[in-house]
């Protein structure tokens, strides 16, 4: 079952996508990155830009913050530096199969595929979840994450945002991450290409919910 994402009291550090069963998550996530089983939840935390200086090493500082949080469950955990008051969220449900996907969107790091790599002064992250009611196996997870890419990317070019390093379109930032998730259990679909059901359904909640997150961060970055 897909239930709608917990919200914590402290809004405006965390957000926690609980699932009513664990979940095989797929992604290269700072925390519980690669093929994770038996996942509890997928969270946010927001930082700030000090916080994570060149210096500091992500991932001990996320897993300090967990400890001091008191979160012992199996989590897969993003970084993020926007308001995590502003995520956007998209189900669609068609016969038996349900596909959410929740963003949170920066673009203070935009870039285009293939610029030469630069130290940018801005920080921003795409950090897309997308949580299937059908279980999936690696190798589908895998094409899965192919078209959430693919979503993303599109849906940055529509947005019409110039690369940081250079003056042509960007397709994400620097540091978008993703990450697939589906319920623990024997697959039942084995292939999610854009000719199959789970495919669209994927693609399309892909890219509405990252078309509106660049939305709600141009609302109060746009320049």
């Amino acid at each position: 079952m897909i239930h709608t994402p917990l919200i914590t009291n402290d809004s405006t550090s965390w957000l926690i996508a609980n699932f009513e069963e664990t979940h095989n998550v797929l992604s290269w996530a700072v925390i519980g990155g690669g093929w994770t089983k038996q996942v509890d939840c997928v969270l946010w935390h927001r930082v700030r830009n000090e916080d994570l200086t060149p210096d500091i090493n992500p991932t001990d500082y996320f897993r300090k913050r967990l400890f001091q949080k008191e979160e012992s469950r199996n989590v897969v955990g993003f970084l993020t530096s926007v308001s995590l008051e502003n995520y956007s969220e998209v189900i669609l449900q068609k016969e038996d199969l349900r596909i959410r996907s929740i963003v949170t969107a920066g673009l203070g790091n935009s870039v285009r595929i293939g610029d030469r790599p630069s130290q940018l002064k801005t920080y921003g992250t795409i950090n897309i979840l997308v949580q299937c009611s059908a279980p999936m196996n690696l190798n589908t997870s895998l094409e899965a994450v192919s078209l959430i890419a693919e979503a993303r990317t599109l849906a940055v070019l529509e947005a019409k945002i110039l690369s940081k390093a250079g003056q042509n379109l960007a397709t994400g930032t620097g540091t978008d991450c993703i990450a697939f998730a589906s319920p623990s259990r024997n697959s039942t679909i084995h292939y999610t290409g854009k000719h199959t059901l789970s495919g669209h359904l994927i693609g399309k909640a892909v890219h509405e919910s990252v078309s509106q997150g660049i939305t709600n961060w141009k609302r109060t970055n746009w320049k």
